[in-house]
């Protein structure tokens, strides 16, 4: 039955599936889909963003800044500080080179035992401190085993970096890992003279790599097919292999883990996030609880960390573990994690923390945890940093360091452009984005070097779920941590499009938003734009004397500030230093407001509005109810309207925003509410004035009708949604068929109530196709459900029959 399998398989836009006969006769049918909107879902083809932009070695800390400079703090015996400090400084200092220019252009960071490394836009490697065991990749400037001077590896076109003890793991764009220091356990995954190695080597048998974890003494890879591979020391299991041998050469697949998008490799506990962002599982030493299984036992194999969940990203200190949940907040366990100095078994949050975006860790003797707030500022945790009224874990803020680098998300949304971004193997030869901003309909994306694929559309705000379809097979954004399953199983990433400004400035009584986009100044997203910093510059202060006012960058990349002015006219410019302006800051105009007036003397034009000398006293929103509730009843393909009631009915600021917890069952659009599927969903309408919200949870059934479905002894196809009323299915058979066999009695679609739909049939391609139209003017309903069945009197024209009956389900797109 492998052939029959093999045709069952979703190949382009055509579906096979095969049938046996008696004998060695058999005919097979293929039903051509005009469009195929959803396959079963595929292991992911892509990983999360891993660039490190906080790193913490045994006593050394390193921050990556906006500006592509290096910040380093702690022990400076190694030369782990950079070329500058003579010794160790308990303030962050920025890393300098011999000829005391900063580093500069650093993409991401990796702090060793005692060492770190750092990756460049350009692919390039940097590294300094300890070099006892070739950790830095080349030989010693300085002679030695210490060089504080950074300088670049012999290797290039590089994409992400792991320090560990004494070793590094890279990879390059093709895929491939290139390994170099210290390899007394075969963490290097190749043989040595001795036990260390200061030259980067490609690892041999390993391809589509995506990310790379050193531990002290072993390697850890995330394939992209969402396989993790290991290698190296394995005295406690961190090898996740089910035993202990110590010298492990040979990279070999964890068995059970697949669908990984994020690894993480402490001292000698190994870590791996699911695509779920759910699954939690680690292996390894367990001495301090760094498992957080609640014991202390070591792990040989994977097993799922218990209570947690919503995870963002995941890091390891040598003897301790840290997550981000989605809500900002940072939990740890292992090694002095209680905050009274004992060890933590369980997860338990560090207070002083609720909008987290990165996190890192570290410490040797001592566990270290780092994490960087949404506006940049960095915080820190150690054993002595536990609240005094508590005794909890608490973050203390590390003063002189902020504007720390902010990794890319995507989808990469300004205002209502968004880009999506997939990034694959050498193997990825097409790449098409479906959604349903386009009635799902496949967007080819464009191909960019090093694996790479984009494309950029224009939308307008709301949620939408989509996926790509990668050779073919469908598959959720491997980048995107939002994901969402619908009541067929099906999985889809969720894409959120704020509300964005399309005019400027918006007055609202005394109350002035200034907003500022790149894409609307020049169709340079943020990405390109590389914007440093706006701000206002209008006469907005006293006595009307002109004054700056700093923007504040906002989630979906623009700029903003809100400011309450007196009524009068008021002039204003953008001050804006981006890529384009260089490091001198330019005035540019608003290009969201026409309104411009020009300086006779000056020749120098600037935006004008006005703030209304009579406005009325701005009227809050204090409740909104819907006029349907607290529960809905729909059959699928049904539409209801709903209504929301601003209270008081007087209120200045009358505008709602609508929402849909699960779009696939019921979706939503100015109320009105649309039925697409079974299931359960909550519809709910937020106030735009004061946030306030009100909901409905909506009930989606299948209409009863006379159809028995799924029918017993028959084969049963795929689903399929969303197709066009006035589809045409195409059969394609192995043998020639005959005709007299291919009629309304075998071959024919029925409504929910049983009732047979008129048809047409053609024959073509020699009488090995047979194409069922719908009759002249006729068409299927929308929203309805049908139901294809092929009966097994359908005959080739020597006799062979189908073994099995066929029957598939199909729902018309609304």
């Amino acid at each position: 039955m492998q052939l029959a399998e093999a045709f069952r398989k979703e190949r382009g836009e055509s579906i096979m599936f095969t049938q046996f006969i008696k004998k060695n006769t058999m005919i097979y049918l293929s039903l051509t889909l005009f469009l195929i909107l959803f396959v079963n879902p595929a292991n992911a083809h892509g990983i999360a963003n891993h660039k490190n932009v906080l790193g913490a070695g045994k006593s050394h800390l390193v921050v990556l800044k906006e500006d592509g400079s290096v910040w380093s703090w702690g022990d400076q015996t190694f030369g782990q500080l950079g070329a500058v400090p003579s010794g160790s400084s308990i303030e962050p200092v920025p890393i300098q080179m011999a000829n005391g220019k900063r580093l500069s252009d650093i993409l991401a960071v990796s702090a060793g035992g005692d060492f770190t490394v750092a990756l460049d836009t350009k692919g390039d490697i940097w590294s300094w401190g300890l070099n006892d065991l070739g950790q830095l990749g080349r030989a010693s400037s300085m002679g030695g085993n210490v060089d504080k001077n950074p300088a670049q590896i012999s290797l290039a076109n590089m994409i992400d970096i792991s320090a560990g003890g004494g070793h590094v793991l890279a990879v390059d764009r093709l895929g491939n890992v290139w390994t170099w220091g210290y390899n007394y356990y075969g963490q290097l995954g190749r043989t040595t003279s001795t036990y260390f190695s200061a030259v980067p080597v490609k690892v041999d048998g390993l391809e589509n790599v995506a990310a790379v974890a050193a531990g002290k003494d072993h390697s850890v890879v995330l394939k992209m097919d969402g396989t993790v591979w290991t290698w190296g020391r394995n005295t406690f299991g961190q090898l996740g292999l089910g035993q202990t041998m110590d010298y492990n050469v040979e990279p070999k697949q964890i068995s059970g883990l697949s669908e990984i998008i994020e690894i993480v490799a402490g001292d000698n506990h190994t870590l791996a996030l699911k695509q779920d962002r759910t699954s939690l599982l680690a292996w390894g030493r367990n001495y301090y609880g760094q498992l957080g299984d609640g014991g202390y036992e070591n792990k040989l194999k994977p097993f799922l960390v218990k209570g947690v969940s919503n995870i963002r990203s995941v890091a390891a200190g040598d003897n301790h573990t840290i997550i981000v949940k989605d809500d900002g907040t940072v939990w740890q366990w292992g090694r002095n994690t209680s905050g009274i100095q004992t060890s933590q078994t369980a997860p338990i949050q560090i207070k002083g923390m609720s909008d987290a975006v990165a996190i890192g860790g570290g410490g040797y003797l001592d566990s270290f945890t780092l994490a960087v707030k949404s506006d940049g500022t960095v915080w820190q945790w150690d054993k002595l940093s536990s609240d005094s009224t508590t005794k909890l874990p608490i973050f203390k803020k590390v003063s002189g360091i902020d504007g720390v680098m902010k990794l890319d998300e995507f989808p990469f949304v300004q205002g209502g452009q968004v880009k999506f971004k997939y990034i694959g193997t050498s193997l990825t030869e097409d790449v098409k984005l479906n959604g349903s901003f386009n009635d799902n309909v496949d967007l080819q994306m464009e191909r960019k070097p090093g694996n790479v694929w984009e494309l950029q559309v224009e939308l307008q705000p709301g949620q939408y779920e989509y996926g790509f379809r990668v050779n073919g097979e469908w598959t959720v954004d491997p980048l995107n941590r939002d994901k969402t399953i619908d009541d067929f199983g099906r999985t889809f990433s969720v894409l959120k499009v704020a509300p964005y400004a399309t005019v400027g400035p918006i007055i609202d009584h005394k109350e002035v938003t200034f907003t500022y986009s790149s894409y609307d100044y020049n169709k340079q997203l943020e990405l390109d734009a590389e914007t440093k910093s706006v701000s206002v510059i209008g006469n907005f202060g006293d006595d009307y004397h002109w004054i700056e006012i700093p923007m504040v960058k906002q989630p979906n990349n623009t700029w903003k500030v809100s400011r309450t002015l007196k009524p009068r006219d008021y002039f204003y410019s953008f001050v804006v230093r981006d890529k384009e302006s260089g490091a001198v800051a330019v005035k540019r105009n608003d290009p969201l407001n026409p309104g411009l007036q020009t300086d006779s003397l000056t020749n120098i034009s600037r935006n004008t509005f006005v703030v209304a000398e009579n406005v009325l006293t701005k009227i809050p929103v204090a409740s909104v109810t819907l006029s349907k509730g607290p529960e809905m009843d729909l059959i699928v393909g049904e539409q209801s309207t709903l209504t929301a009631r601003i209270s008081p009915s007087n209120a200045t600021n009358q505008h709602v925003n609508w929402y849909s917890s699960k779009p696939t069952v019921a979706s939503v659009e100015g109320g009105k509410i649309t039925a697409h599927s079974a299931g359960e969903t909550t519809i709910a309408v937020t106030s735009v004035d004061g946030g306030k919200i009100a909901s409905v949870t909506v009930v989606v059934k299948q209409q009863d009708g006379a159809v028995s479905y799924p029918r017993i002894g028959y084969k049963t196809e795929d689903d399929r949604f969303n197709v066009e009323p006035t589809k045409a299915w195409k059969i394609n058979l192995s043998q020639e068929l005959d005709i007299k066999t291919f009629n309304p009695d075998s071959v024919y679609v029925l409504n929910e109530s049983g009732v047979k739909i008129p048809l047409g049939y053609q024959v073509s391609n020699k009488g090995t196709a047979m194409e069922i139209r719908l009759q002249n003017g006729y068409q299927y309903k929308r929203g309805a459900t049908y139901y294809l069945f092929i009966e097994d009197t359908v005959k080739s024209s020597n006799g062979a029959k189908l073994k099995e009956k066929v029957q598939m389900k199909f729902q018309i797109k609304l």
